[in-house]
């Protein structure tokens, strides 16, 4: 299995609320002519403590996806929206072509697991039968599930990519 690193817009928010997290106590520069004066950022808050308690239930969301079924049927519940018709049958190609691979069930290991009202984040590490291995943020949305949360349709999309 080829595992392609992904860069999702994820990564480029958390960098970005990185970025802005660091200057949010800058109020002003040097007041030299020329120079421009930085206003505060605004920044979400954090959560006030990891979520480890959400590990069970996101690892069961991720593992509905791997079940029996198609993600037109079965696994649609476990992606925030569903996919669409298209996409849907993309997947089940991709899932079929990786479980004759002999990739599926995929292990995970979550952690940097935070909540914030009703998103989750996580650092998904995914082992493979073969002992492969890749790691990658998801995101997850509490929705309509057998587990009470589901994949939003980015991280979806992305982990179907990194295992295709």
């Amino acid at each position: 299995m080829t595992l392609k690193p992904l860069v999702t817009s994820l990564t480029a928010g958390v960098a970005t609320a990185f970025v802005l997290g660091a200057v949010a106590g800058v109020t002003s520069i040097a007041s030299a002519p020329g120079i421009a004066v930085a206003s505060p950022a605004v920044v979400a808050p954090l959560p006030a403590a990891p979520a480890p308690d959400l590990q069970g239930p996101l690892v069961a969301t991720l593992s509905g996806l791997q079940g029996p079924g198609t993600f037109t049927g079965a696994k649609s519940s476990y992606v925030q929206g569903g996919l669409g018709v298209v996409e849907a049958r993309l997947a089940d190609r991709g899932y079929r072509n990786a479980a004759a691979k002999g990739y599926f069930p995929l292990s995970f290991a979550l952690s940097n697991i935070d909540q914030n009202g009703p998103v989750a984040t996580a650092l998904v590490t995914a082992t493979a039968p073969t002992g492969e291995v890749a790691s990658q943020p998801l995101t997850f949305i509490a929705g309509p599930s057998p587990t009470g949360w589901q994949l939003s349709k980015q991280s979806a999309m992305a982990l179907m990519t990194s295992v295709g």
